[in-house]
């Protein structure tokens, strides 16, 4: 599998569990020392906004994971890398793309304290997301968007709560490693072909 963000917070814990479960993964990353080695781990250095390093990064690849995420100031880094990855996965790629976005957008844009909070401290984190998931979504690629809540530094327990409909209160959480086990769950099992879907603990 290519991943992209894989030296993220989030994006470190896929490619461990990853790694863990067998599979062999490659992941494109602008510091190729925050990550590996491992046998099963190939490197590519370069930025995802790159459309040549991207190639390389999915050359073999049968699946795509994301777990690209945006500061609060910097660039849209999930919108153009996403575009990136889309472009370059046109043709011949991987068609499997399990991308990881934030509860809150699109259509779970809901009226809910939640949300509102999350739009006046996060607006521009969530445009991204939300920019991100509309290209997704007008893609011929078999997607699946995971929509997380606060993510915290917890235990893998394989024990948490996936919908579509899922609605989430202030105090919504996830870890982070039971978010890569849900993530690495849906490819294995081919779950939410073209859905998006909630997680929380």
């Amino acid at each position: 599998m290519a991943i992209f963000g894989g030296t993220g917070r989030a994006g470190r814990v896929v490619v461990e569990q990853a790694l863990q479960d067998g599979h062999e993964v490659s992941a494109l990353t602008r510091n190729p020392s925050r990550i590996g080695p491992h046998a099963q781990l190939r490197v590519v250095g370069g930025d995802v906004r790159d459309p040549g390093a991207v190639a390389l990064t999915l050359k073999g690849a049968d699946a795509i994971i994301s777990t690209l995420g945006r500061r609060r100031r910097g660039p849209d880094v999930c919108t153009e890398g996403i575009r990136t990855v889309l472009s370059a996965a046109a043709g011949n790629g991987p068609r499997r793309l399990i991308i990881l976005s934030n509860y809150g957008v699109a259509e779970s844009r809901n009226r809910t304290a939640y949300v509102t909070a999350s739009w006046l401290l996060e607006r521009a984190v969530l445009r991204d997301k939300e920019q991100m998931e509309a290209l997704v979504r007008d893609s011929d690629t078999q997607w699946t968007v995971i929509r997380a809540p606060v993510l915290t530094n917890g235990p893998r327990t394989g024990s948490y709560r996936t919908g579509t409909d899922l609605r989430l209160s202030f105090t919504a959480k996830v870890s982070r490693a039971d978010l890569a086990d849900f993530m690495l769950t849906v490819l294995g099992e081919n779950a939410y072909p073209r859905r998006a879907v909630v997680i929380t603990s």
